[in-house]
C-alpha cells in the first residue's frame, strides 16, 4: 500500500467488529498529519483478501496520479479500507450449453456459496435434481428464495423487488421462464419469450438467475444498513475526534459495486460533512439521485446527497459492465418488461454503473468521459459528474487502473 492505511470491519447490522480498529484509524490520521482520509468500500465480494487487493491497487493508482494533479501535491491522504459481509454475485450466470450434471453441480456450489441460512441452503440443494422435471420442486425452490428476500420496507421504490419474485401468488414457472430468458443488455434485442428457447439445463439457468437476483436484493438492503448505521457513524467519529485535536481532515467516500450503495447511504445519513464521493460501477438504481424518476414526484433514495457535499460526486458507468447489466435485465424481465432496451437508460430497472445517475438536476449536463491520466475534468462542488468509462473500464471489477485513480484524485482535491 503506497498510502497510509488502516481498516475497519463491520458486522451485518452495521456495528464495528473491533473498536480498536477505529482507534487505529484515528492514530494513523494523527501520526500522518493527514489532510484527507479516503474510505474505500468494496462490493459483492465476501473475500476480504480480494477487497484488500483492490484497495491496494486503487491506492497505488491514486498515489501515482499525484504528480499530475497540482493541487494534490501538498495533500496528505490516508486510506481506510471498509470491510463488510457482502455475498458474491456470479458474473457468469448464463447456463446455455452446460450439460445437466454440470449445471446441477454449479447451482449447488452457488447455493452453498451465497445462501447464509444453512437450513434454507440445504433445502434448496435438495431440490436441485428435480428442478428440470418437477413443477412442484420449482414452486418450492422459489418459495424458499422468497423467504430470503429483505422486508419490503427495506427496499426503496425506485429499485423495488419485481412482482414476479415478491408475489407469492405469482406462477413459479413464469418466474423461472422470465429470469432464464433474461440476458445481458448487449443481446437484449434477442430476448426470447419462454422456456422453449432454453438449452439443456434451462430451468437450472433460471434457478441460478433467481438465486442471483435474491442475492442482489438481500445485499442491497445490507449495504444500506452498513452505510446508514456503520460508515455514517465512523465518519462522524473521524471528524469529531480529529477536530478535538485541532486537525481539520476532509473525508471522502469511494464505493465499488454494492460499496457504492454503502457510500451513498453513509453520505445521506451522516452528520459529518463529506467532501467528495466516487461511485465506481455502482450497483443501485440509476434513479438513486433523481428528483422525479417516475413522473409522479418519486424521489431517489439518495436525492439529497449532492447538496450535502462540500465537493463533487463522481460516477463511472459503462456498457462493458455485464454484471450490472444482467442484474437489471433479470429484474426487468421479472417485472414483465419486454423491450429492446432492457436495463438501459429508458428502463425503470437500470443500474447507475451501466447508465450513470439519471433525472437529477445535480448532474452536470450530459456528463463526460473517463479520460487518460492528465485529462481535464469539470468537477464542481455539490454536483454529479457521470463519466462514461468504456475505454478504460473493461468489466465490473476493472476499476483500479491509473485512469480511475487520476479521476478520483481530481475529485478529492476539487473545491
Amino acid at each position: 500500500m503506497s498510502l497510509p492505511y488502516r481498516e475497519v470491519e463491520f458486522e451485518k447490522d452495521g456495528t464495528v467488529h473491533d473498536s480498536a480498529q477505529v482507534d487505529a484509524v484515528l492514530g494513523m490520521l494523527d501520526d500522518e498529519r493527514a489532510t484527507d482520509v479516503l474510505l474505500m468500500i468494496h462490493g459483492w465480494n465476501n473475500d476480504m483478501p480480494a477487497a484488500r487487493r483492490m484497495y491496494d491497487a486503487l491506492a497505488d493508482s491514486i498515489d501515482a496520479a499525484r504528480p499530475h494533479v497540482a493541487a494534490a501535491r501538498t495533500r496528505r491522504i490516508a486510506v481506510v479500507g471498509v470491510l463488510w459481509p457482502s455475498i458474491r454475485w456470479a458474473d457468469d450466470v448464463a447456463g446455455g450449453g452446460v450439460g445437466l450434471a454440470d449445471g446441477e453441480t454449479r447451482l449447488r456450489a452457488d447455493i452453498a456459496d451465497r445462501v447464509e441460512d444453512t437450513t434454507a441452503a440445504a433445502r434448496l440443494e435438495d431440490l436441485v435434481p428435480r428442478l428440470e422435471t418437477d413443477p412442484e420442486a420449482r414452486r418450492e425452490y422459489l418459495r424458499v428464495l422468497r423467504d430470503l428476500l429483505p422486508p419490503a420496507d427495506l427496499v426503496d421504490d425506485d429499485d423495488a423487488v419485481p412482482t414476479a419474485l415478491r408475489d407469492r401468488a405469482a406462477d413459479a414457472d413464469v418466474a423461472f421462464d422470465l429470469a432464464g430468458s433474461a440476458t445481458d443488455l448487449e443481446n437484449a434485442p434477442e430476448l426470447g419469450g419462454g422456456a422453449a428457447g432454453f438449452s439443456l439445463g434451462g430451468f437450472l439457468d433460471g434457478a441460478r438467475k433467481l438465486l442471483n437476483t435474491v442475492t442482489y436484493y438481500a445485499m442491497k438492503a445490507r449495504a444500506g444498513t452498513v452505510g446508514t448505521r456503520g460508515v455514517a457513524s465512523l465518519l462522524e467519529t473521524i471528524v469529531t475526534e480529529t477536530g478535538r485535536r485541532g486537525q481539520h481532515v476532509r473525508v471522502h467516500l469511494l464505493g465499488h459495486s454494492f460499496g457504492a450503495r454503502v457510500a451513498a447511504a453513509a453520505a445521506a445519513h451522516t452528520g459529518a460533512t463529506v467532501h467528495s464521493v466516487s461511485l465506481l460501477q455502482g450497483a443501485f438504481s440509476h434513479y438513486g439521485f433523481a428528483e422525479d424518476w417516475d413522473g409522479a414526484g418519486g424521489r431517489g433514495l439518495f436525492q439529497a446527497v449532492p447538496a450535502r457535499l462540500s465537493g463533487p460526486l463522481l460516477v463511472t458507468h459503462t456498457r462493458n459492465d455485464t454484471a450490472i447489466g444482467l442484474a437489471y435485465a433479470i429484474a426487468s424481465r421479472l417485472a414483465n418488461q419486454v423491450a429492446a432496451g432492457l436495463g438501459d437508460a429508458d428502463d425503470v430497472y437500470g443500474g447507475i454503473g451501466r447508465n450513470g445517475a439519471l433525472k437529477s438536476s445535480a448532474a452536470r449536463g450530459p456528463g463526460g468521459t473517463l479520460g487518460a491520466v492528465g485529462a481535464s475534468y469539470d468537477f464542481a462542488p455539490r454536483t454529479i459528474t457521470n463519466l462514461r468509462s468504456d475505454e478504460f473500464i473493461a468489466d465490473h471489477s476493472a476499476v483500479t487502473g491509473r485512469e480511475v485513480g487520476y479521476a478520483v484524485l481530481s475529485a478529492v482535491v476539487t473545491g
